[in-house]
């Protein structure tokens, strides 16, 4: 992709690419479906941090399920709140076959992350898989802290992660294509080349990425998803935490715990209302 010539085409790529890649939730699931590092992490952390289960876990931007299945697999209740009707469509689809005494202990709502209320406090609220990147602005990260610091006990705890910015990466030729690889469609079995490539505003720090599907064999047909994500430097988003009344309590470079380096690929943060 060429950079965009004008403000407004940039900003409804922008727009685009917050929904975009979620439409087709069996082919996103498929995608990340070897991606268990960060169920674990916040399995065990729901445990540490609510080992009575009496309180649910509140997790934004919950998608299809795949990090709330774990929690309830766990014993947790689950709160779970998306914008994505194809996304909680497929979350309910998982929980279905989950069995009875699971899905009982889970809700889902369609909501805004930067905007939602909730009938209790809650112990630990998490946002997995980058989920914050999608909150493009300071006062979309503003708002989306205010939901969440009334949603907290006083001693209760937010844990997230983004990824951590990669200069080289960023700055790659936007006309070029990246990450060649092959696969067969869940549903259709076709194979399937896939590549991206991606725009990076640094003013902004907004990444406009977009992600090719092309049948082996067919040069005619090729489906192109759109994904907008917003890159956080660490001293940046302690800071942004900092001045919306949170504080950071661990920051780890990775879901294994180890320390946030400047080659870690995740910031993982945990972080409290002050």
């Amino acid at each position: 992709m060429s950079a965009p010539k004008e403000d407004d085409d940039f900003d409804q790529l922008v727009d685009i690419g917050a929904y975009h890649h979620y439409q087709d939730a069996i082919l996103y699931d498929y995608e990340y479906r070897r991606r268990r590092k960060d169920i674990r992490f916040y399995t065990d952390l729901a445990t540490r941090k609510n080992p009575d289960r009496d309180s649910p876990i509140l997790e934004l931007a919950c998608g299809s399920g795949r990090v709330s299945a774990g929690l309830l697999r766990a014993g947790h209740r689950v709160l779970g709140i998306d914008r994505s009707a194809p996304m909680l469509e497929r979350a309910q689809a998982r929980f279905q076959k989950m069995g009875r005494a699971h899905r009982a202990r889970v809700h889902l709502v369609r909501a805004d992350m930067r905007k939602f209320r909730v009938g209790q406090k809650v112990s630990l609220v998490i946002s997995a898989f980058n989920s914050f990147e999608h909150l493009y602005t300071r006062a979309d990260f503003e708002a989306c802290l205010r939901s969440i610091h009334s949603a907290l006990s006083n001693d209760g705890v937010l844990a997230f992660d983004v990824q951590n910015p990669d200069l080289e990466w960023l700055i790659r030729n936007p006309t070029k294509r990246w990450a060649k690889t092959t696969f067969l469609h869940p549903v259709t079995r076709t194979k399937i080349i896939y590549t991206t490539n991606h725009f990076y505003d640094p003013v902004s720090q907004i990444c406009l990425i977009r992600i090719y599907y092309k049948p082996q064999g067919d040069d005619k047909t090729e489906q192109i998803i759109n994904l907008s994500q917003r890159k956080f430097f660490p001293a940046e988003l302690e800071g942004l935490l900092w001045a919306n009344n949170f504080r950071v309590i661990s920051r780890f470079g990775d879901f294994d715990g180890e320390p946030l380096s400047g080659d870690a690929e995740s910031q993982v943060i945990l972080a409290q209302p002050r």
